[in-house]
């Protein structure tokens, strides 16, 4: 019993270390395709990114160790199209394909994207033809709606389509001569309005946004 159970725990442990794939290819490959919104518009500028790992399987642990990690990277064109032509061997031995880096991506319109592994596909394609279908953020209606309220070129436009919906709004009664001021904790700032005007921004160090009562 004992024998049968290490022999497990032997299979689970070669299962873990196979599932992440790694391949050699000094072949030149490209990584080609389109990036549309869930309405099928292309979105242009949007970051695209092949990330190789190079990895080695420690025959002790039966686990991957990173020795390095290499970008090729891009963005859409007017149609929402790429291409990245690279030796993989040149790079790695692992490949995930992003649709997002921390600048260039519209994290206010679409939910950020997960990864896509490539390594198997880069071993059998010469040409790895991806489409992918970005999903809107699910505050985005709010945010075109109160953007197309307050006017495209007002303040509190601008400081939505940058931010977002503020994690909390402060709002004197009365006779709006006192100032309204919109939170946004994660990205430290806050915002002061009088009437329609920006008249104050403060600043201050990212928190974690607070939890709303259910």
């Amino acid at each position: 019993m004992a024998m049968t159970k290490t022999i497990l725990a032997m299979a689970v442990l070669v299962g873990a270390a196979a599932a992440c794939a790694t391949v050699t290819v000094r072949e030149t490959r490209v990584v080609t395709g389109q990036v549309t919104d869930e309405s099928g518009a292309p979105v242009a500028g949007n970051p695209v990114l092949v990330v190789a790992r190079s990895l080695k399987l420690s025959k002790l642990r039966l686990e991957y160790d990173e020795r390095g990690r290499r970008e090729v990277r891009t963005a859409t064109d007017a149609q929402g199209r790429f291409r990245m032509e690279f030796a993989p061997a040149d790079l790695g031995n692992n490949f995930y394909l992003f649709f997002y880096d921390v600048t260039g991506f519209d994290r206010i319109k679409y939910r950020r994207p997960e990864p896509l592994d490539i390594t198997e596909r880069l071993k059998r394609e010469p040409t790895v033809a991806v489409t992918h279908v970005l999903q809107f953020d699910p505050s985005w209606a709010e945010v075109a709606r109160q953007m197309a309220h307050f006017g495209p070129q007002s303040d509190r436009s601008r400081i939505l389509r940058q931010h977002g919906l503020p994690d909390k709004r402060d709002v004197s009664p009365g006779s709006g001569a006192e100032p309204e001021v919109w939170w946004y904790y994660a990205d430290g700032v806050t915002y002061w309005f009088v009437g329609d005007r920006l008249v104050r921004t403060s600043q201050f160090p990212p928190m974690p946004r607070p939890t709303l009562p259910q």
